[in-house]
């Protein structure tokens, strides 16, 4: 029995030694090809079977996987795609209003570019990953280095490598171009330096709640690096399924994605696509289980981001209140949002970023909103949106920082927005607008014919309101006899006579002595004169 305690230490000796000479890697956050699933490790000193599957890697597996990384898509997202065989297309909706259900044509992603895929790389780990900082005014914050980590560990991917191969001599330098300007207004991302580290941080206007309901709804999908800059598709994505206890499988998998092109069922939509078009497509919701049981993302050619989507990110994905992250001095504020009037200008604004991905150029004019006292109080500028449409020179030949006169289009006090034009005309086209829309009601009230035969009749009102804006009055008039029609309420002006001016005043309620003069057009109401 002595004499065998020293073979025992000799055995054990021998297998830690055999251990000790294979190297050792981490484990791999990716699921291997099928070729690899089934490799095993022997021991050339005493032969013991070592299943190294989930632990070992040989050296053309590590440069394969070095080549692949995934990309977190969220609606609006943009990729490019080829259509495939349109006979093969299928309705979107299985049970209730299957004939207005739009029709899913099947295509195949072609790849994206490496630029924009890190963009929203970096910007869904920064929901997913970001905590509220006190070095970024208690906002979602992340520093790069945390940003490189989780880029590295989630995703497969190396950042530093992305910045060489976008001409950056570093990762910040790369974040700081990523994150400009255009990219804050459009996104609300924004990069700076945390004086305490000096560090560079990334930081979102959503709240973290906000954030990690948009990452939690991303879907994950492979792609490997190609030439000139672009990321071409494995025809991979990577999923969790759940076991019978509704519990997360131990590791995610890699399962075939399904792709199809969202069209109107008309014929004239149908008919636009042919087999093999290319084209770019935005992202519009992705399924785990819509294609029998396998993931499936759905495209379309318009960017449905803020309508209503369905699928595992969709509707529920809700973004209700953004944390402003700016702080400005109150004296460069203008005036206020609820001040603007549509038509107000000339206004002269600054422009700050030129959007392609929103078809728009966001202004500084000067106008701030007020704060809550959740956030700080005081004011927060706030950026008019110009859109290419409403330009009178072409987006190509406007830059950050230019200087352009401007014109209130639109403002929106509920949502804290507003839109602007070039035309000069603003104005005057919401009057003609609402001078349609007067005259569309009155002709499904009121018989035009019989209006025109009352022209120059005389008739007693009622005064109803006086203008704010004008000398002039409300007024019902009423008509009585066989003449009688019931007649809506117009606009009564005095009549005018050279070198008289009249000092009469009516009140809510007075009766006046008025002649009708038909249909205003330009107010799309009754017209009257006032003859007392």
């Amino acid at each position: 029995m002595k004499g065998d305690i020293p073979l025992l230490l000799l055995l054990c000796l021998s297998i830690t030694q055999a251990f000790q000479s294979i190297p050792f890697r981490s484990p791999s956050c990716r699921t291997h090809q099928s070729s690899n699933l089934n490799k095993h490790h022997v021991s050339a000193e005493r032969g013991f079977d070592i299943d190294t599957t989930d632990f070992f890697e040989n050296d053309s597996a590590d440069q394969e996987a070095s080549k692949s990384e995934y990309a977190l898509l969220l609606p609006g997202h943009s990729v490019r795609i080829q259509v495939g065989d349109i006979t093969a297309s299928r309705k979107a909706w299985k049970k209730r209003r299957r004939n207005s259900s739009p029709i899913l044509i099947p295509c195949s992603i072609l790849g994206m570019s490496r630029e924009w895929m890190v963009r929203w790389n970096v910007m869904v780990l920064l929901y997913k990953i970001g905590e509220e900082s006190p070095n970024a005014g208690g906002a979602v914050g992340a520093t790069c280095g945390k940003i490189q980590r989780a880029y590295r560990q989630r995703l497969g991917g190396d950042l530093n490598e992305h910045a060489k191969a976008l001409g950056h001599d570093s990762v910040e330098s790369l974040l700081q171009t990523l994150f400009d300007e255009r990219i804050q207004a459009e996104y609300g991302i924004q990069t700076f330096i945390e004086p305490r580290h000096g560090n560079l941080m990334l930081t979102s206007s959503l709240t973290r709640r906000q954030a990690r309901l948009v990452s939690r709804s991303a879907g994950i999908i492979q792609f490997r690096t190609g030439e000139d800059n672009s990321m071409i598709h494995t025809g991979l994505a990577q999923i969790r399924r759940y076991d019978a206890d509704r519990k997360l499988a131990r590791r995610p998998t890699e399962e075939p994605l399904g792709a199809a092109i969202r069209v109107r069922p008309d014929d004239e939509a149908l008919e636009r696509y042919k087999p093999g078009d290319e084209f770019n497509a935005f992202v519009h919701s992705y399924d785990t289980g819509g294609d029998n049981e396998s993931p499936l993302l759905v495209l379309t050619e318009d960017d449905p981001r803020g309508k209503s989507l369905g699928g595992t990110f969709g509707s529920s994905v809700r973004v209700s209140r953004r944390r402003n992250m700016n702080t400005f001095n109150d004296a460069s504020i203008e005036r206020k949002l609820g001040d603007l009037h549509v038509g107000d200008g000339p206004i002269q604004a600054t422009v700050v970023a030129v959007s392609p991905h929103s078809n728009s150029v966001f202004v500084d004019c000067g106008v701030g909103r007020t704060k809550g006292k959740r956030y700080g109080g005081g004011m927060a500028r706030v950026l008019g949106m110009l859109r290419f449409d409403d330009m009178q020179v072409d987006e190509s030949d406007v830059a950050a920082g230019d200087t352009i006169n401007v014109y209130v289009k639109a403002v929106f006090n509920q949502s804290g927005r507003f839109m602007v034009s070039m035309d000069p005309n603003t104005k005057n086209d919401k009057k003609e607008k609402e001078a349609d829309k007067r005259i569309e009601r009155l002709s499904h009230k009121f018989n035009k014919d019989d209006i025109d035969a009352l022209v120059g009749k005389e008739c007693d009102g009622f005064v109803k309101a006086k203008s704010k804006t004008g000398n002039w009055y409300y007024v019902q008039p009423n008509m009585e006899g066989e003449d009688g029609v019931d007649l809506p309420v117009g606009v009564a002006n005095f009549l005018k006579i050279e070198g008289e001016e009249h000092s009469v005043e009516y009140s809510t309620g007075d009766k006046v002595h008025v002649r009708l003069e038909g249909i205003d057009e330009k107010r799309g109401q009754l017209s009257m004169t006032l003859l007392d």
